[in-house]
């Protein structure tokens, strides 16, 4: 199934990374509807054309930068 494809490849990116599974990779890899869920509700926020792309990008550096997270 595409969802346990899908999940192995982001454990191995995620363990490439960081060494260590986060929480949430593995809260969603036990609720695949979650994961559904999720990914549908950030695909519309991105394809959505009610907020400016050059808005997005703003909002996506500066959260990046409040979680220490290099963007």
């Amino acid at each position: 199934m595409i969802l346990d494809k899908l999940r192995a490849y982001g454990k191995v990116v995620v363990r490439v990374r960081s060494r260590r599974v986060p929480d949430l990779l593995r809260l969603l890899a036990k609720r695949p509807a979650i994961l559904v869920g999720m990914s549908a509700y950030e695909t519309a926020l991105l394809a959505s054309g009610r907020v400016e792309t050059r808005l997005k990008t703003l909002a996506q550096i500066k959260a990046a930068s409040l979680i220490g997270c290099p963007f």
